[in-house]
């Protein structure tokens, strides 16, 4: 791996000299578009012009305006050819992917990568990601990075100061009306749920981080992307199989069949790695163990009520069903009751918890993208319902508790409502939503959109005060 550094003196009356980390894994040229993306950190000053060559080939970067580096489109000259040029804080990617890519297997590619603290090119398996996505123009891809062209070991690198992994999601957002909707609901779960067994793991997290970055595909600019951690084993740090036994647990909800919902026993065949809209992502699949979550679905399905009310805080964290059911209906994510979510267990006889995954449909849109203007419904699966009903654990008056304890922070509507705010300015200043709509043509950025989201959460946080101050315990 290497780095190549350019020193550019600004002259002054101090002879002050500024450094600037600029390499070809910071430069993506579209030669369609005619337009050139620099990712250079904010920490960095930028000199009006500057000249350089990066592998024999001579670059010239006029600035059109030094105090709007972000907000201004600049010029930018490579071997007597110009680009618009625009400059990003944003992690950027270069994807040279020769052989195309498909919806599995993964293709060999060469990927460049560029943020404030990381700049390499490595070798990598890429894929297309998803299901019902796969219909949208612009892709989600699925990322693993390997040590040489053979592909037989990965390479971990730590990205946008996330964790060190091989294995990363870049999603392209097709459906999201902002581009911010899966960005802000994703960091907002983080803000609100710690796993029960911090003190024993101090660095598992309970869902993923993301953050935006902009993309080339085979020299063509795509947009502005999602770069989001996997939910597995490393993030979460749930316990290995012991001596042959199933410890530590993770089932992905990936469609609704009955289990996954809570609201059914489909018949199950154990040999399978897929039931009830469950698939098992840990340990090993092709090994599958049903034996717990099965009879825990069955608990919760068909378990008497007192049975319920006495166990339910052994089987399942209900600070945790407390926090997700609550976030699931202030964002009001209809799409992540028995699928996008995760269903985890961090070690034999420790009860599950639940991660979410896949939050394109909130904040007033479902997963096409079209908007749901509703805000008066409460969002609840099986598993919520018979907490509800039976009282479990005294899981009504905890759950209000939350509530206003959330509104006074996290979920506070003013905190709230700027979080929308700030991001949608961060992408608009640096004209990245300038630049998506120039590869999308269907791409509509404008202020409209931000205001029916925040007339949505206000509408929708007013109406949920109301009707979790009204719930009360059936007799």
């Amino acid at each position: 791996m290497k780095y190549l550094i350019l020193f550019i003196c600004c002259f002054t009356s101090l002879a002050s000299c500024a450094q600037i980390p600029i390499s070809r894994e910071n430069i993506g040229l579209d030669d369609s578009l005619q337009i050139a993306v620099i990712q250079i950190p904010r920490e960095v000053t930028v000199p009006n012009n500057t000249s350089f060559t990066i592998r024999d080939i001579p670059y010239t970067l006029e600035l059109k305006d030094k105090n709007a580096v972000y907000s201004t489109v600049h010029k930018l000259t490579v071997a007597n050819k110009e680009y618009k040029a625009y400059i990003t804080s944003l992690p950027l990617f270069q994807i040279d992917a020769p052989n195309g890519i498909v919806n599995e297997p993964k293709r060999l590619s060469r990927i460049s990568y560029a943020d404030k603290d990381t700049t390499f090119t490595s070798y990598a398996g890429i894929e297309l990601r998803g299901s019902s996505s796969l219909v949208f123009p612009k892709k989600t891809y699925d990322i693993n990075f390997y040590t040489d062209s053979t592909g037989f070991n990965n390479q971990d690198f730590k990205l946008a100061g996330m964790r060190s992994d091989d294995d990363w999601i870049l999603d392209g957002l097709h459906n999201e009306p902002l581009r911010i909707r899966s960005y802000l609901s994703l960091n907002l779960w983080n803000d609100i749920y710690t796993p029960h067994y911090i003190d024993r793991e101090p660095k598992a997290k309970g869902g993923v981080t993301a953050t935006h970055s902009e993309v080339f595909v085979n020299g063509r600019y795509k947009g502005v992307f999602l770069l989001q951690e996997q939910i597995d084993r490393k993030l979460t740090k749930i316990k290995k199989p012991k001596n042959g036994m199933t410890c530590g647990e993770i089932f992905q909800g990936a469609r609704y069949l009955g289990a996954s919902s809570f609201d059914s026993i489909p018949k199950l065949k154990k040999y399978l790695s897929s039931w009830g809209g469950y698939d098992i992502k840990y340990p090993d699949p092709t090994e599958p163990d049903w034996d717990n979550v099965y009879d825990f679905t069955i608990f919760v399905v068909k378990g008497d009520n007192d049975a319920f009310a006495k166990a339910i805080s052994q089987k399942f964290v209900i600070a945790n069903a407390v926090d997700y059911f609550l976030y699931i209906n202030a964002l009001r994510a209809p799409d992540n009751l028995g699928k996008n979510l995760f269903l985890i267990r961090y070690d034999v006889n420790e009860p599950y918890f639940y991660a979410p995954w896949d939050l394109d449909g909130t904040f007033g849109t479902i997963y096409s993208g079209k908007r749901i203007n509703t805000t008066n419904d409460f969002l609840n699966n099986g598993l919520l319902r018979r907490l509800l009903d039976t009282n479990a654990d005294d899981f009504v008056a905890k759950f209000k508790s939350r509530w206003l304890t959330l509104r006074q922070d996290i979920l506070n509507e003013e905190q709230l409502l700027k979080k929308q705010k700030v991001i949608y300015n961060n992408l608009l200043q640096e004209r990245v939503y300038e630049r998506e709509a120039l590869v999308w043509n269907d791409f509509i950025y404008d202020a409209e959109g931000l205001e029916y989201m925040q007339q949505w959460t206000r509408e929708r946080l007013d109406f949920l005060d109301q009707y979790i101050n009204d719930l009360e315990i059936e007799e």
